[in-house]
């Protein structure tokens, strides 16, 4: 898997990103930064195998109705985003053993909604941009919904991943992130 990693300069970045967010958060982390990328990576993939249960309106049916969400993510490169599956964790891992860590980390998230009920419902999705900054101790995320209903608010989205973030963290016996501050509109 040596791919030649400069001829992909802008793997982990948007070269325009957006400059409104709808949730400005910041973690506080305990470990070195290689250690928390790679563990936030991991973090996506396992949330991505996840189904997560939560209560869904649909315009064709009166009050919440038990539903599920599925996420999804890909990592920026340049204009879009590649999806993160196996193949692409390995890469930016390979990338960050490599050639450093990342200053900054581009990501898309999909949330795929679905009903329970049995019925065919056309469940629209919600699509958010996230940017990942990292400090000496810090890291800043910037949310920025792009479409959809917001199902799951902006702020609540932070809260998932942190929590995401955190049990990887756990898992491998590192310091728990501390979220530091959060806002959202």
């Amino acid at each position: 898997m040596n791919e030649n990693l400069d001829e992909d300069p802008w793997l982990g970045t948007l070269e325009r990103f957006p400059t409104l967010y709808h949730a400005r958060a910041s973690w506080l982390y305990d470990i070195n930064a290689e250690n928390l990328q790679k563990t936030i990576l991991a973090a996506l993939r396992s949330l991505a195998q996840e189904k997560k249960t939560l209560d869904i309106t649909v315009a064709d049916t009166p009050g919440y109705q038990s539903g599920r969400v599925v996420f999804k993510f890909g990592v920026g490169n340049k204009d879009g985003f590649d999806i993160l599956d196996d193949k692409e964790a390995k890469r930016v891992i390979q990338r960050i053993e490599e050639k450093g860590t990342f200053n900054t980390l581009d990501l898309v998230v999909h949330l795929h909604y679905s009903v329970d009920d049995g019925k065919r419902h056309r469940v629209h999705q919600d699509q958010y941009l996230a940017r990942l900054t990292f400090q000496p101790g810090r890291v800043e995320l910037l949310l920025h919904h792009l479409k959809g209903v917001r199902r799951i608010a902006p702020d609540e989205l932070v809260r998932i991943l942190l929590s995401a973030t955190n049990r990887e963290l756990s898992r491998n016996k590192y310091p728990e992130l501390e979220l530091e501050s959060l806002s959202s509109t």
